[in-house]
């Protein structure tokens, strides 16, 4: 699977999780968007920026965490535009849920200090 395939994977993969966990889901027909889906629960609803992070990439590194970068187009995504980030670590096998502080990377373990918001989607709310 190339990094397009996996970054398109990630994407569905979220889109069922989100639905597993309650959300209804809606995800823009275009890449224009800075965002990659939208979800809503109980009239609450959230624009999401989806990344993925391969075995392979994580492998490489000789750390327990990895590093994610949140930028597009050398920028940080502006908050009015994405709320949350969901990045899924493959060797994690799932979705850290991040809200946008305007930051622009981020380094994610199981054990560090965003360790629960491993699968968490409650966060979202």
């Amino acid at each position: 699977m190339n990094a397009n395939q996996f970054g398109c994977f990630a994407e569905y993969r979220f889109a069922i999780r989100a639905m597993e966990n309650g959300f209804n889901v809606s995800m823009p027909l275009l890449d224009a968007s800075a965002y990659d889906a939208i979800v809503e629960k109980d009239g609450v609803v959230r624009k999401i920026q989806i990344k993925s992070i391969t075995k392979d990439r994580t492998n490489k590194m000789d750390r327990d965490d990895v590093q994610c970068v949140l930028r597009r187009d050398g920028k940080s995504y502006p908050i009015e535009m994405v709320d949350y980030f969901a990045i899924y670590v493959e060797r994690d096998r799932g979705f850290y849920i991040i809200k946008n502080n305007g930051q622009k990377s981020i380094r994610l373990s199981t054990d560090g200090i965003y360790k629960k918001n491993l699968n968490n989607f409650a966060i979202i709310l």
